[in-house]
């Protein structure tokens, strides 16, 4: 058998086999449901790791095994495999069907597999499409809540949106080239950068602007952030912890991939537009954010700013640096959602800055955590959030890094960004442990979800990595 199809048969069994399950007893079989999900992402993970050799490729070259698009594999199935875990128990509150929900989940995981190994542009759309399209059907599937239902329309007209912006530019790139293999493409458009063939190029120059409008859109970088925050507030947790952690990590992983790979010849074209982009996720992410009161929304404004820090490492050409990042920035925001989970009501989440008030008294451990997070998320020392951000500005300012003008300036201004965050992230942590809860929402908490076992597990887990990365893992070259 073929080794790669080989990876995706433990994606495709679990699929078929929580179908088999959901015609038996489709309101049921929770916990078998989940076990079924991590067992086939676990099991696509060992065998990417044992049956795919760095270099092989598959399907006259349609995939390619390289070390980097490896690594994002094993970071966005083990971020799923978490957020799988989180799911438990969940869903039922939400009123969301566990069984259904995990089979979508399975299929954006094999649309990302293949996302990170895709080798020719025919793969790569329909790659991102199986990426995109769950991803839309997770941010409506509470049906039964109108705000869900504005989310998933939201993000699906912005998803038909990006699809045509992608498949544009992806076309654009055919006819300068006539090749449809990246590593062709790349050779096609190095020889016409050494020729200085203007023709070829302009029409490859207009099919990477596309390209990158569409990715840009796809992980929210200001100014094409606005969307964000109301998918984010009208998503269920549960899958607002796949949309936000591993389908960012992905589409980030694939946008490193082709930046460093086929587009290195046009680097003077899409070097700037990356800078102009961090600079604007710096200012707008942290200002849009002061004003929050909701959660959710504060969360994905936070996101915006951290999309900022994640292109400057991108635009440096430092793969280890940005795997670092999202990686870290993956169970940092697994963590958070774990929290906010397990500090809910058996009928409702935790929305507003008002309902933490107090959960320093009333859910110790998981305010604790939250904690830990958040001042990663804020770049405090000895936390893996501090050692991706210095990592960046590091890579950013050294001598022979070859960056554009007015890095420097963008990178102090990220920076001064990451102070102004402080305010934002200490505003959740006073409400922790320094604010009284109001009587309506003391009221409110009777009957509460507490600190389930998987909710313990992800925070813990979360906390123990957050820490570790930070404490003890030196990145090259720091």
């Amino acid at each position: 058998m073929n080794p790669y199809l080989l990876t995706q048969l433990p994606l495709v069994g679990g699929f078929i086999f929580l179908l088999f399950l959901a015609s038996i007893n489709p309101f049921r079989k929770e916990g078998a449901s989940t076990l079924i999900a991590v067992v086939a992402l676990c099991s696509t993970a060992a065998a990417i790791w044992f049956f795919l050799p760095e270099g092989a490729q598959y399907f006259g070259g349609a995939i390619r095994v390289t070390s980097v698009g490896k690594v994002i594999a094993y970071v966005c199935l083990g971020l799923t495999a978490i957020g799988m875990v989180l799911s438990e128990e969940y869903l039922d509150k939400v009123r969301v069907n566990g069984i259904d929900w995990r089979m979508v989940v399975l299929a954006l995981a094999l649309g990302m597999v293949n996302l990170c190994l895709a080798n020719d542009i025919a793969t790569l759309f329909i790659a991102y499409e199986l990426v995109s399209i769950p991803s839309y059907v997770l941010a409506g599937f509470s049906h039964g809540d109108p705000r869900s239902n504005e989310a998933g329309m939201k993000y699906l007209m912005l998803g038909i949106f990006t699809s045509v912006l992608f498949l544009l530019g992806l076309s654009f790139i055919y006819g300068a080239t006539g090749e449809i293999h990246l590593v062709a493409i790349h050779d096609k458009l190095a020889r016409a950068v050494e020729a200085g063939a203007t023709g070829d190029l302009t029409l490859a120059k207009i099919g990477l602007g596309f390209l990158m409008g569409a990715v840009l859109f796809k992980v929210a970088v200001a100014p094409f952030h606005n969307w964000l925050p109301d998918v984010y507030q009208g998503t269920n947790l549960a899958s607002l912890a796949i949309i936000s952690s591993p389908v960012k990590v992905a589409v980030f992983g694939m946008l490193g991939m082709l930046l460093w790979g086929v587009f290195e010849p046009l680097a003077d074209l899409w070097k700037p537009v990356l800078l102009v982009a961090a600079a604007i996720s710096a200012v707008l992410g942290n200002l849009q954010a002061v004003s929050q009161t909701n959660l959710k929304r504060l969360i994905a404004y936070s996101a915006v700013v951290n999309a900022g820090f994640i292109l400057l490492g991108i635009l440096v050409n430092s793969v280890s640096i940005v795997v670092f990042y999202l990686g870290s920035y993956g169970i940092m925001t697994l963590g958070s959602w774990a929290a906010l989970m397990s500090m809910g009501t058996n009928q409702a989440d935790v929305d507003e800055l008002s309902d933490l008030a107090g959960m320093g008294r009333t859910h110790r451990w998981s305010a604790l955590g939250l904690t830990v997070i958040l001042l990663s998320y804020a770049g405090i020392p000895l936390t893996s959030g501090f050692a991706a951000k210095f990592g960046v500005v590091l890579e950013a300012l050294k001598p022979d890094a070859a960056m554009p003008p007015m890095t420097l300036w963008v990178v102090m201004l990220s920076v001064c960004g990451g102070l102004v965050s402080f305010y934002f992230y200490f505003q959740i942590i006073r409400a922790l442990w320094l604010q009284s809860p109001a009587p309506e929402s003391a009221d409110r908490r009777l009957g509460g979800s507490g600190l389930r076992w998987n909710y313990a597990f992800v925070l813990i887990l979360s906390v123990v990595v957050i820490l570790s990365l930070g404490m003890f893992v030196r990145l090259p070259g720091l």
